[in-house]
């Protein structure tokens, strides 16, 4: 029980809008008289929180599936919905003069018990159209080869971007190796905070056919990859760009 009840902690942020929803929820149960949207923002919620809270449900879908996932089953309560309809049925049910008061007031409790989720780390501003990293998009532009197929190494902070801009670009791992604890030789190699050995992710990289080597310029390698099969080709945006022409497909 007390995943359950972290899973739903977590979600809930300061609990000012879950426990708003609830009200909703109970406040559309004593008043709410059509079947359909009971059943829709009643009934339905009511029965997948408590299927969601047991332990026994928690422990299946863990086995099934990933428990860091688990919390997304949450996003089927119709939370949204089912205060803004609740809003709209409370104001109706008021005619009292102070009416429109009255509404600007519901307005403003919803605004209180919620946050600007704007404000959160996980928030910046976009560089550009495709709201992701300017510096993945002029890689990209660089090592773009058309009609081919290019694989490139790419340090943890862009690679999760790459495929979203060019899918022409392929990588020797993905990013199952930063959510799911996959053990990748080279990508452990690419992100030591000591000097990664260049020889050593030359030699990997090459048996992955890949045709380039990312790496900021922060980044300390001992050795070269000039030595070791790769060429220095240029430098965008703070990343140094090794290449190797051999691996290039199609």
């Amino acid at each position: 029980m007390a995943d359950t009840v972290s899973v739903w902690q977590t979600i809930s942020g300061s609990g000012a809008l879950s426990a708003l929803y609830l009200c909703a929820v109970i406040f559309l149960l004593l008043t709410e008289k059509k079947k359909s949207r009971r059943l829709l923002l009643v009934y339905f919620p009511l029965i997948l929180t408590v299927a969601l809270l047991c332990p026994v449900t928690y422990r299946i879908f863990a086995q099934m599936l990933d428990e860091e996932i688990y919390y997304r089953f949450y996003w089927m309560l119709p939370m949204t919905t089912t205060l803004a309809y609740s809003g709209v049925r409370l104001y109706e049910l008021y005619r009292g003069r102070w009416r429109p008061l009255f509404g600007a007031a519901i307005l403003a409790l919803f605004m209180l018990c919620g946050d600007y989720v704007y404000d959160s780390w996980q928030f910046a501003a976009a560089e550009n159209e495709y709201h992701i990293p300017q510096a993945v998009v002029d890689i990209c532009d660089e090592i773009h080869r058309e009609g081919k197929e290019v694989v490139a190494v790419f340090p943890s902070e862009l690679m999760q971007y790459v495929r979203q801009y060019d899918c022409t670009i392929c990588m020797p791992y993905g990013r199952d190796v930063l959510y799911l604890d996959i053990y990748d030789e080279l990508y452990c190699l690419m992100e030591e905070t000591e000097e990664p050995n260049a020889g050593e992710i030359c030699q990997l990289a090459s048996e992955r056919g890949c045709a380039y080597i990312v790496v900021s310029w922060s980044k300390k390698i001992k050795g070269s990859l000039q030595q070791c099969g790769y060429v220095y080709a240029t430098t965008v945006d703070g990343y140094a760009l090794y290449f190797n022409e051999e691996m290039l497909i199609g």
